[in-house]
């Protein structure tokens, strides 16, 4: 692909070019010190929870146990952008700390199978940054290299963002292990939402099961592979010189040109949370009432700290049903519960199904439910304190926490708009057409393949 509408390839940038169909990306491997051989190690040691770290008394990681080697430390090269004007599509080589390699292409990623009992966690580096690397990181996941290439515009989108944002840059690959793939807690067993709808509870993404046939309700009987993000967030802050990182869906995406803002980390750098998560808000209103909970899971921060790994650990023990929001509440109100913000003892599972906690309202929280209502003014008084999406230190401030704002997340419709056919000498690539965010609430698609990936920025910055 060559550098086309949105101009030449930036003079100094060389490291995200690709020039040669021979010459991979200049990326270069994690340095190979002993922090990281330990590193592989510990995370190649199928069958032990000691992979999550230190989570103390707060935490309960024992399901780590149900995987086998996961690998980690390996290095992503992009190889092919792929999209315009090589019709030999998208590909990718992984280099792993042994010095295997495994590519990637449009021919052989229905056939890669090793993900699905062992997984791994690769980071992107850049030889040459014009912005200095921080001590956090960016995680994205996939269950499958088929998956990847069917979002590989916004995969791509994102690690040009990263890198101009210093952001070190890590993709999972792989499935949940079939033994981790239901619930396993009592409470969940004993929820609303599933002693009184029978819910089935397998993945939904994994590839072992195929897609989900046309008209397909998630929510009536699989599990989604949300729940992949958890343990890829346990790996990338177990890696040597990580202190936080943030997570946005594989699907989000964010407008070229972009100018990074330079407080865009200070949710990293203030160190008032151990985990935030945007709750709902409105812009011009009086935030301070607005139930803390009421989240989604598609974006997110992690501190790599004990009550930060906790958050994680807890969040896939309690795994329960499809959405991985409903699992999310009850955590985040537990957590809220050992802090001493509020007296809640599971009722988001015995008193509510999924549907009806996502659409409780503050008013019926307040006069039926009061365990549940956690705003500023409990905060304030009961936990001041308290490390969730926490901007003020020592008082709740409703301030939303910087979490990656300028990449934004905006469900792909079922009809119209929703995939472009790419094709290739040997075959089609289907892609997913994200919808282009002009903010938090417009966002905008484009039937025309070239002016997508311009939209972002990939003939700008890679050329082939």
């Amino acid at each position: 692909m060559s550098a086309s509408a949105s101009g030449p390839v930036r003079a100094g940038r060389r490291d995200l070019c690709y020039a040669s169909p021979r010459r991979r990306d200049t990326a270069v491997s994690a340095p190979r010190d002993a922090a990281v051989d330990a590193y592989v190690r510990s995370w190649a040691a199928g069958g032990t929870s000691r992979r999550c770290g230190d989570v103390g008394a707060h935490g309960d990681c024992s399901w780590m146990s149900g995987f086998g080697p996961i690998d980690v430390a390996c290095t992503i090269h992009i190889d092919r952008v792929g999209l315009l004007d090589d019709t030999r599509g998208p590909a990718l080589t992984l280099r792993f700390h042994d010095g295997e390699e495994l590519s990637i292409s449009t021919e052989n990623a229905h056939n890669i199978d090793r993900f699905i009992t062992r997984p791994a966690l690769c980071e992107y580096v850049p030889e040459h940054l014009t912005t200095k690397a921080t001590d956090a990181g960016l995680v994205m996941v996939s269950n499958s290299p088929s998956y990847l290439l069917r979002l590989w515009p916004p995969f791509l989108n994102k690690l040009l963002y990263a890198t101009d944002a210093g952001l070190r840059t890590f993709l999972w690959i792989g499935e949940l292990p079939e033994g981790l793939e239901k619930p396993s807690s009592q409470a969940c067993f004993e929820s609303v939402q599933v002693t009184q709808h029978h819910r089935q509870l397998r993945s939904f993404y994994d590839s072992r099961h195929g897609d989900a046939p046309r008209g397909f309700d998630k929510m009536d009987e699989m599990a989604s592979n949300h729940y992949v993000k958890m343990p890829a967030v346990l790996a990338a802050l177990a890696a040597p010189g990580i202190e936080g990182v943030y997570y946005v869906d594989l699907d989000a995406v964010t407008r070229h040109p972009w100018t990074v803002d330079p407080l865009f980390a200070s949710e990293h750098t203030n160190r008032y949370s151990d985990v935030s998560f945007k709750y709902g808000f409105k812009e011009g209103a009086d935030n301070s009432a607005t139930l803390r909970w009421k989240v989604h899971g598609s974006r997110f921060y992690a501190r790599n700290s004990i009550k930060g790994r906790a958050f994680f650990a807890n969040w896939f023990a309690n795994r329960c049903t499809f959405k991985d929001q409903y699992s999310l509440w009850h955590t985040i109100l537990s957590f809220a519960a050992s802090e001493g913000c509020v007296d809640y003892a599971g009722e988001i599972y015995s008193k509510f199904r999924y549907s009806d906690a996502k659409h409780l309202k503050q008013d019926k929280a307040r006069k039926d439910f009061p365990m549940l209502v956690l705003d500023c003014a409990r905060i304030d008084e009961h936990c001041p304190r308290f490390p969730f999406a926490n901007v003020g230190g020592d008082s709740c401030d409703v301030t939303l926490p910087r979490l990656l704002d300028q990449v934004f997340h905006h469900t792909i419709p079922q009809e119209g708009h929703g995939t472009f056919e790419v094709p290739l000498s040997s075959s089609t690539l289907i892609v997913e057409n994200a919808c282009i965010s002009m903010n938090t609430t417009r966002c905008e698609h484009t039937d025309d393949l070239r002016a997508y990936v311009e939209r972002l920025g990939i003939p700008a910055r890679w050329n082939s």
